[in-house]
């Protein structure tokens, strides 16, 4: 045994080009998981390293429904005895010159110093070495604040230098250490208030609770109140589908992987073969042989893996970046920073490596066993069975893809049996490679014989007489192919929908305040309808609630306004939706109503400032702001039920009869200019909106690439294993007068030929995929409906890159056809 298990190992080291390529294929389908698990994770530790610094010791927050709070309550929570310690905080946004929206808490110190010890020891620290002339400056002056040292570093600043907001200079008076990662200032309350406009108001209050029931029932009604568990889970919650879609690709990605896998069992079984019977037949066992080869393959799969791990970590550091850029764009501000090296992260990539590579090599192992030694010895066992054995492995296939139609249908109960679906349909779909071989072989004969002659023939006719092997490469090519362009549809689908959306719903000629960072002042917006050529100015207020302990989203808007010049997309009905909405009815987004079942004459109950109130829902929209649903009403219902008369943003209507709309155009924007609020047109605002987009799915675009990669080796290691197994057969075309570049011809014939068949079956295939990505798994992961729209570009760039990687995978099989010559290809031994 230990015999058969060093001659094995030593093949290993004889053909280390060759070991390092089928390394590389299992390393790549590895590395995918690791560097997507790892950004996940250290985006979830960098999230609650930051929840538990801005919360520190509080075990409760409250705050009004929606809007700031009055400042008087701190009186009447100082009196209740359930409460031990509390601190008020407001916390708002400015903006920097660079863009860049940064998080204000305003607190009180002295009050603070027990619910964040952390801050305060910082503030007591950076008091006692500030200058002593002016030790009250924190209080004094309303322009100081303390900033985190990473955001000192990064804009260049020490304390008693100032640096330029969307609310004026501010003053450096000291720095602090940030461990959330999200850059932070701090200001004294009261400052805060004034620069922010909050005189007697506070925007939540930190509490730590001794008796949570008792502080319920005194202060629910008009007041919503979270314990830290609840906000946990309900901003865990914001990331859930984002989370699991990043998931799902890496999935896919060793999806592909694990067909590579096989084709390196499969090459390590061919390319080993006439070895196996010539130790079989000097009297070694069956099962000795077996063993000797799991050995090889564990070790390939060790190997493979702890490479995929080093690999997955250098991953990692790019995809968490783009993974807290998006979560910062869509969500809230992360920053992760990446995962430290760690042993659990090498003995995952082993296990991954070792156990894909025992599931890949179980069906060429199960070959090798039902191989007698005299065939061994031959060196390579021909594909028998043609159109009748590739048909009833499409058969099989069939059957598949009735269990993944099955599983697709029942998705409804969770997105997780939806991606099932996905995986079992692609693995169908698989089984259907070795038939369109045979039916595309004429066509594709005919075709290279035009190009290149009876090097063309040849080529053609290898792929169809060595389908045991090609079909698998094939096949793993295929899904790389059809996800880049199911993800490529469904990435065009959705922002087709969402131009359709914006075009609908964003109208206006120009939107005021669209940052999230400046809110527009009250007396501002009577200014604007004063403005002749005005037709309608849109108030826009949004405010996150918890609804059956989920978040959700209120929207405030101007009903009658949106009546007359928008043009909202309902799922059922037309502009008569709007005049209930006038009357105090909401309408919701479709995926508020996916989300919580609620249907068109239900009614919702939502806590305002007097406790619940009951909505009837008088229409369902499209939207796509969010997914986690958004309950739309009049503002004026909206102030009356929440006493929020905050404005965040506002679109402007240009009234279409007016002779003179730039004129109209050039006042509002000087108005809004001399308020220092930001002004976007119409066509700025989408081009915005359509960049975030574009950036949520670069971790896609990854995944595509990174699938495309393992696919490559693939191809490379299919051709690699035709080699192996017809080097007799290359001596034989050789001496016949073939030269070293006719048969080098013929194997970059076949390796275009395997890419060609991929592309024309991802054709098909990527299109089903991407109305499954559409239909099913969008659908449940995100609650709202994209509408399918067909574009030339995922074909084009799958069917250039199927080339391209076809001809780059033939390189170092053509390079090995140079280096041997005819005489030791002939020969037997």
């Amino acid at each position: 045994m230990k015999i058969v298990t060093k001659a094995f190992l030593r093949y290993r080291l004889r053909r280390r080009s060759l070991s390092i390529l089928q390394l590389l294929g299992i390393a790549c389908g590895v590395a995918a998981v690791i560097g997507m698990g790892l950004s996940a994770q250290s985006a979830l530790s960098s999230f609650g390293k930051a929840v538990e610094f801005l919360r520190g010791r509080s075990t409760h927050l409250m705050e009004r429904p929606a809007g700031p709070m009055e400042e008087m309550v701190l009186a009447g929570l100082m009196k209740d005895p359930s409460v031990d310690y509390f601190a008020p905080v407001i916390d708002r946004r400015v903006r920097l010159a660079d863009s860049d929206a940064i998080r204000v808490l305003g607190i009180d110190p002295f009050l603070d110093r027990t619910i964040r010890p952390e801050i305060s020891r910082t503030y007591l620290a950076e008091r006692a070495q500030r200058n002593k002339e002016d030790p009250f400056s924190f209080f004094t002056d309303d322009r100081s604040v303390l900033i985190d040292s990473n955001l000192a570093s990064r804009l260049r600043v020490k304390p008693g230098d100032q640096f330029e907001t969307s609310q004026g200079a501010l003053k450096v008076v000291g720095t602090f250490p940030n461990p959330s990662g999200e850059p932070l200032i701090l200001m004294d309350m009261l400052n805060a208030q004034r620069i922010f406009d909050l005189r007697g108001s506070i925007d939540r209050v930190d509490l730590i609770v001794n008796d949570e029931a008792a502080f319920r029932s005194r202060w629910e009604k008009g007041y919503r109140i979270e314990s830290k568990r609840q906000r946990q889970e309900t901003l865990t919650a914001l990331l859930h589908a984002f989370k699991l879609n990043l998931q799902a690709l890496s999935l896919l990605a060793l999806f592909v992987g694990t067909f590579l896998i096989y084709n390196t069992a499969m090459f390590v079984v061919v390319s080993r073969r006439r070895d196996a019977g010539v130790l079989r037949s000097l009297g070694a066992g069956r099962y000795e042989i077996v063993a000797a080869f799991l050995t090889e393959i564990f070790c390939l799969g060790i190997l493979g893996g702890a490479l995929g791990a080093v690999f997955g970590y250098i991953l990692s550091r790019f995809l968490t970046e783009i993974v807290g850029s998006t979560i910062s764009t869509l969500y809230f501000f992360l920053r992760p920073s990446p995962q430290p090296w760690s042993l659990l992260t090498l003995v995952a990539g082993i296990a991954l490596g070792c156990i894909a590579s025992l599931l890949g090599s179980v069906a060429p192992l199960i070959e090798l066993i039902l191989t007698e030694p005299v065939k061994a010895l031959r060196g390579r066992t021909a594909y028998r069975g043609g159109k009748r054995k590739a048909g009833k492995i499409a058969l099989t296939g069939l059957g598949i893809l009735c269990i993944a139609a099955c599983f697709l249908l029942l998705s409804f109960y969770h997105v997780y049996v939806g991606y099932a679906g996905t995986f079992i349909f692609l693995l169908g779909v698989s089984l259907f490679t070795g038939l369109t071989v045979m039916l595309v072989a004429p066509a594709l004969k005919w075709l290279f014989a035009k190009v290149g002659g009876v090097q063309g023939k040849l080529a053609v006719a290898n792929i169809r007489k060595n389908m045991g092997r090609t079909a698998v490469a094939i096949a793993a090519f295929m899904v790389a192919l059809s996800m880049s362009i199911g993800l490529g549809s469904m990435i065009d689908s959705f922002r087709h929908s969402l131009i359709w959306w914006m075009n609908s719903q964003l109208k206006g000629e120009l939107y005021i305040s669209t940052r999230g960072d400046v809110d527009v002042p009250e007396d501002f917006y009577k200014e604007l309808k004063k403005v002749p050529g005005i037709g309608g100015i849109d108030t826009y207020r949004n405010v996150q609630i918890t609804y059956r302990g989920m978040p959700t989203y209120i929207t405030a808007i101007n009903a009658s306004i949106l009546q007359q010049f928008a043009e909202f997309g309902w799922v059922r009905g037309g502009k008569e939706n709007w005049e209930p909405v006038k009357r105090g009815s909401v309408i919701i987004s479709e995926s508020f109503s996916r989300r919580f079942n609620v249907k068109k004459g239900d009614t919702i109950t939502i806590n305002g400032t007097e406790g619940a109130i009951r909505f009837p829902v008088a229409a369902i929209f499209y939207d796509y702001t969010t997914e986690h649903g958004l309950i739309m009403m009049d503002r004026s219902i909206y102030i009356q039920h929440f006493k929020d008369r905050t404005i965040n943003s506002l679109g402007i209507f240009v009234d279409p009869k007016y002779p003179d709309r730039e004129k109209v155009i050039a006042e509002v924007k000087r108005l809004a200019h001399n308020r220092n609020l930001p002004v976007a047109t119409r066509s700025e605002l989408h081009g915005t909106i359509l960049s975030v987009f574009d950036n949520t799915f670069a971790v896609t675009r990854s995944m595509r690439v990174l699938a495309i990669i393992v696919a490559f080796f693939g191809i490379a290691g299919a051709l690699m294993t035709l080699f192996v197994e017809r080097q007799r057969e290359f001596g034989i075309y050789r001496a016949l007068g073939f030269s070293v570049r006719q048969i080098a011809g013929m194997t970059l014939f076949e390796g275009i030929g395997m890419g060609l068949v991929s592309f024309l079956m991802s054709i098909g295939v990527g299109t089903a995929l991407a109305m499954i990505l559409i239909k099913v798994i969008n659908l449940r992961s995100f609650n709202w409906t994209i509408f399918y729209h067909f574009t030339l570009d995922p074909y084009l760039l799958a069917g250039i890159t199927a080339i391209a990687a076809s001809i780059g995978a033939s390189l170092y099989p053509i390079w090995k056809v140079y280096r041997t010559y005819p005489q030791i290809q002939i020969r037997e031994e």
